[in-house]
């Protein structure tokens, strides 16, 4: 079985997993740099946070808050 490198995303549904909460966008976007140990530089923010804008996995709930949608989760994951 081939193992695949964790993507930012996966790595943000990790975080909300865990937290079971809501989290503002950027505190979740450095969760996610300093879980893959990147720099906190805008164009390495901007990269992570565009990526999981593209993930269907996570919700955004409103002001600024995303969540994780454990219903939305793809077969064969």
């Amino acid at each position: 079985m081939l193992l695949r490198k964790k993507s930012e995303a996966d790595w943000a549904v990790q975080i909300l997993s865990e937290k079971q909460e809501a989290m503002y966008f950027y505190d979740l976007i450095e969760a996610v740099a300093s879980k893959m140990d990147k720099k906190k530089e805008t164009t390495e923010l901007t990269s992570i946070y565009t990526r999981l804008n593209l993930d269907n996995r996570l919700v955004y709930k409103g002001s600024g808050f995303w969540y994780y949608d454990a219903n939305k989760i793809r077969k064969g994951e």
